[in-house]
């Protein structure tokens, strides 16, 4: 299936688009990745270079695939780093240009505003942007434990404030949140809430300064669900463990990058299950 993917791009390293198309070709899909920023390598790394892309030009290129008579074939949106509410404005558009298109499509909103380590790193306006515009209009969203207190207001210290979270953010349109590193107990939990229930795949923690396994998620939860032989739930253990299994080579050998290249969907068991959350 085709996906659109509007998100950052490196070129070293594996963030952004540089971190969800591949894996989403490797599961056979279609990838039209449009790119939010241009830069050297992830700034976490320092001493990056690179420029964002203006918005008009974002907007060339969206309008352009609508020109090319491609849009009905897209199956989902995956939007992840925006960097300006300009760019967001202009993200809207499409998004709203893919569903008159194929009203079918999924539209997947990876909301990146911050982390644990780093606080936020974006403009005060883009997280406005995001509670007034973007999450109300999105399916899915995938924030991090950060991003989902700063969303939903919410103080969000395990999985249970987790799920009350992701229920404050659905009350506003998504239908679906897969929330990330939540703590669960000694290990960290991926958290998905739907309409049907909750659920979640809890995994030991790892030591790595490897940037992207976020990005990669989405992407792999996304592709799995696409899928017609998979629902959400299944989806999650199979993006878990995928992800775990990169994390868990990248602590092991001491890389500074996600091992992508030699990424391969999962097509046994996964490692890792998605559990119902009980309250």
């Amino acid at each position: 299936m085709a996906i659109l993917t509007i998100h950052s791009h490196v070129a070293c390293g594996h963030v952004g688009n540089a971190a969800t198309v591949y894996p989403l070709q490797r599961m056979g899909h279609e990838v039209w990745p449009v790119h939010t920023v241009l830069l050297s390598h992830h700034p976490g790394h320092g001493g990056w270079h690179g420029s964002s892309v203006a918005a008009d030009d974002i907007t060339a290129v969206l309008k352009g695939l609508g020109t090319h008579g491609v849009l009905e074939r897209c199956a989902a949106v995956l939007t992840g780093y925006l960097g300006a509410v300009a760019v967001g404005e202009v993200v809207l558009a499409g998004w709203h240009d893919v569903r008159t298109a194929n009203p079918n499509a999924i539209i997947a909103c990876d909301p990146i505003l911050g982390d644990e380590a780093e606080g936020l790193y974006v403009p005060d306006a883009l997280t406005a942007f995001y509670n007034d515009h973007a999450v109300p209009a999105a399916d899915v969203v995938f924030p991090n434990r950060f991003e989902l207190a700063l969303l939903s207001g919410h103080d969000v210290r395990d999985v249970t404030g987790a799920v009350a979270a992701a229920r404050a953010i659905m009350a506003r349109g998504p239908s679906t949140v897969v929330a990330t590193s939540i703590p669960a107990g000694q290990d960290l939990a991926t958290v998905l809430v739907t309409n049907d229930g909750s659920w979640a795949t809890v995994t030991p923690r790892l030591t790595t300064p490897v940037k992207g396994a976020g990005d990669v998620l989405a992407a792999l939860w996304l592709g799995y669900v696409l899928d017609d032989a998979n629902t959400a739930t299944s989806a999650l253990g199979r993006a878990v463990s995928d992800v775990f299994g990169m994390l868990e080579r990248a602590a092991d050998e001491l890389l500074q990058e996600l091992p992508l290249p030699t990424y391969t969907p999962t097509h046994q068991a996964p490692r890792f299950s998605a559990t119902p959350i009980k309250f």
